[in-house]
């Protein structure tokens, strides 16, 4: 009897998960993501951007990881911050579902677009891959 009613529970949970998931989609219009897989990327984009450039590069920033969580499947994560006492230090947390999720976003017309018109705004780049402490983990990162 006890187990019958967890399960009902658990189904109950596992359905109310899935329906905020949908919603939470179906708000965001994002594409449906991909698992993350044995070669999959976690990277730190590490840019100083010239200060007569930032509010540029910013647009720019925000355009291409916002297309990109839309639209690609592959790509997981892609959180944008600066840093407060200097604004030009911009670091993007990036994670990618594969190597290639990761080659196909690079090609991609949107990232294209964005590397191509920040050239000239980048003072410097430093992309730092790294290595998860805890596998388990991961962001759920979206835009609503």
């Amino acid at each position: 009897m006890i187990k019958s009613i967890l399960n009902v529970l658990f189904l109950s949970f596992m359905l109310s998960c899935n329906t905020a998931v949908k919603e939470n989609k179906e708000q965001s219009d994002m594409c449906t993501k991909l698992p993350m897989a044995a070669d999959g990327i976690v990277r730190l984009s590490k840019i100083e951007v010239y200060p007569e450039f930032l509010e540029e590069y910013v647009k720019y920033a925000t355009e291409v990881g916002e297309v990109s969580l839309r639209t690609e499947p592959g790509v997981l994560t892609m959180y944008a911050v600066s840093e407060k006492e200097n604004p030009c230090m911009v670091t993007i947390l990036e994670t990618y579902a594969n190597r290639e999720a990761y080659k196909s976003h690079i090609t991609s017309e949107h990232f294209q677009k964005y590397k191509q018109g920040t050239l000239h705004m980048v003072k410097a780049l430093v992309l730092s891959d790294q290595t998860p402490l805890n596998p388990a983990n991961r962001i759920n990162n979206f835009i609503q």
